[in-house]
């Protein structure tokens, strides 16, 4: 995983220094591989990170850190400090040319493909991604990757009765 993140997170770093924009990495160094296709994962988190950064007020935050949840799997998370959703709106960003229509978020350009994209790509990976968000508060959006796509988690998990933690 953090081969890709740091490939990605440079491909946003100078539009997230433009808006002075912290851009923030907390991966633990002993997490499991994963199995991914690589390209693809790239292009999830890259969609991911630039909507975070564009999405952040100047002098804001965003994100990335994993999580190795109870069942197995491995959890990214991309958090930001940016305009949030509304409820109301959740359904409409993850439909292909969805876009939210209001003042905060009128001002930004997009296609409104690139969340739907990732959804997809992660479920090609028998995965989910998940979206909490607070208007005015900021988003994380969750890829959640099970178990069958991480190096080692089940015959530890089996070994031990219990998966590793790890913050």
């Amino acid at each position: 995983l953090a081969p890709i993140v740091v490939r990605t997170r440079g491909m946003v770093q100078a539009r997230a220094d433009a808006a002075a924009i912290t851009l923030e990495t907390r991966l633990a160094p002993d997490l499991p591989k994963i199995m991914v296709d690589e390209r693809r994962m790239k292009q999830v988190l890259l969609n991911l990170l630039s909507n975070a950064v564009k999405f952040t007020e100047r002098g804001g935050r965003v994100t990335v850190h994993a999580t190795l949840p109870d069942d197995g799997g491995l959890d990214i998370h991309v958090s930001d400090t940016g305009i949030g959703i509304s409820p109301a709106d959740l359904h409409r960003v993850l439909t292909p040319f969805g876009q939210i229509e209001s003042a905060l978020s009128r001002r930004f350009e997009g296609t409104g493909l690139g969340l739907p994209l990732s959804k997809a790509i992660v479920e090609l990976h028998g995965g989910r991604l998940e979206i909490d968000s607070t208007v005015g508060i900021g988003t994380t959006v969750t890829i959640h990757l099970p178990s069958m796509r991480v190096a080692g988690r089940l015959q530890v998990i089996a070994a031990n009765g219990a998966p590793p933690p790890v913050s």
